[in-house]
């Protein structure tokens, strides 16, 4: 039987094998991992369908393959080689075994301990994983594991340049002098980015408003909740971002097509019933953008959990699809790295971003006198096939004042 790459994603076309988990010959159980894959957004395990052996894998770690290619090819109900012989046929000879530390702990299986997260680092970094000492529980190789494993590396450099120096000059010709680059292909999530990036860039007529608002009062109503939450002995902590995925998301009730989706090959507008919105979480693997589900009928105290919650989930690559699918506009915070200004790529299908500086105190003119007042630049880029300036301008107005008033906000959302 042939094991085919199905769609395992909202609009997914294509995914990266990462790691195969199976060799050939293997026996396999139903709803046993056959390889671990990188789509857009992120990183499943693929089980098999049925029992048998593992006749052939027809991909490499590192291939993109499109939905619909086969995969491997599984002998349903086969059985393995008898374990004597399946030794036998892979063990090395005596000369042919490596030296050096001792390897990583594995699995029954014989699979080495380590998260997908720390199997990619350790592709990019060129470690061998399989020669990495584990620190982990039961020995898995972890991220600080090939960290130590990496400087150690870095470190004997030096040492070899000072004895190349020490040895003896040759009276022949000097040798050339090589230029030493490195190079990293681009891999895994980064290499989806790159795709959806410079896809969206290149199909969507990209246009922008840049704005900013006073949000003085808003910031002292958060300060005064967070003091509240604290005396209830809770290990809640609000930030700004709850406040302003739901201004967001009543704007967009106000102003609904902003928050549409923009089938292009059908050229149709997509509009849901859901209220769903995506924030950016920088990793270390990359941005992913998780969504945030039914926003507007979240309280602010929820929002701030479920913020949390999908945005550790990111960074620790545990994700689900469904956990990254359905929205209908995106938040991206280019303030918690410090910027102020920033004009975000618009995410298809969504036709809206909104991209959000940091708070800063700023001299202005309030009733005819010089005040310094926290202020907040925001930017939202559009798709300027469905939507106009006016359109945005309209949004961003409404926005603007709905963080600048917060009590107009907190009525909107009981």
């Amino acid at each position: 039987m042939e094991f085919k790459l199905a769609d395992i994603g909202e609009g997914m076309q294509e995914a990266e094998i990462l790691h195969w988990l199976v060799q050939e010959g293997q026996a396999v159980k139903e709803d046993q991992p056959l390889l671990e894959v990188q789509t857009d957004k992120v990183t499943a395990e693929l089980p098999s369908p049925w029992n048998g052996v593992v006749a052939r894998r027809l991909k490499a770690e590192g291939d993109i393959v499109r939905v619909g290619e086969t995969l491997l090819e599984i002998e349903v109900g086969g059985e393995a080689p008898a374990p004597a012989q399946a030794a036998a046929a892979s063990r090395p000879s005596p000369a042919a075994r490596p030296e050096g530390p001792p390897a990583a702990a594995r699995a029954p299986s014989g699979r080495v301990l380590a998260s997908p997260a720390t199997r990619r680092r350790a592709r990019e970094w060129g470690i061998d994983i399989q020669a990495v000492q584990g620190t982990g529980p039961a020995g898995r190789v972890t991220t600080g594991d090939l960290e130590r494993q990496r400087l150690g590396a870095a470190a004997a450099l030096p040492a070899q340049a000072s004895a190349a120096a020490a040895a003896p000059r040759s009276s022949g010709p000097a040798p050339a002098i090589a230029q030493i680059a490195e190079r990293q292909p681009l891999q895994g999530l980064r290499r989806a980015i790159a795709r959806n990036m410079a896809e969206s860039h290149r199909d969507i007529p990209t246009a922008a408003q840049l704005d900013d608002c006073d949000v003085t009062e808003l910031w002292e109503l958060r300060r005064r909740w967070n003091r509240e939450l604290a005396a209830m002995g809770t290990d809640e902590h609000l930030t700004m971002l709850p406040f302003l995925l739901k201004a967001a998301a009543v704007a967009i009730r106000r102003h609904p097509d902003v928050g549409v989706r923009f089938d292009s090959e059908r050229q149709e507008i997509v509009r849901q019933k859901e209220l769903n919105i995506g924030i950016a979480v920088d990793t270390p693997d990359g941005l992913i953008v998780p969504v945030v589900r039914d926003v507007d009928r979240l309280g602010l105290r929820a929002l701030a959990r479920e913020i949390v919650r999908l945005s550790s989930a990111a960074r620790s690559r545990s994700l689900v699809q469904s956990e990254t699918e359905g929205g209908v506009f995106s938040v991206t915070n280019h303030g918690a790295v410090g910027g102020i200004y920033g004009l975000p790529i618009v995410r298809r299908p969504e036709v809206a971003i909104l991209g959000l500086g940091r708070v800063r105190e700023e001299p202005v003119v309030l009733e005819g006198q010089l005040a310094v007042r926290r202020i907040l630049h925001f930017s939202i880029a559009f798709d300027h096939r469905v939507l106009d300036g006016a359109d945005v301008g309209r949004f961003a107005l409404t926005l603007r004042d709905l963080l600048e008033h917060p009590d107009r906000l907190l009525l909107e959302v009981q």
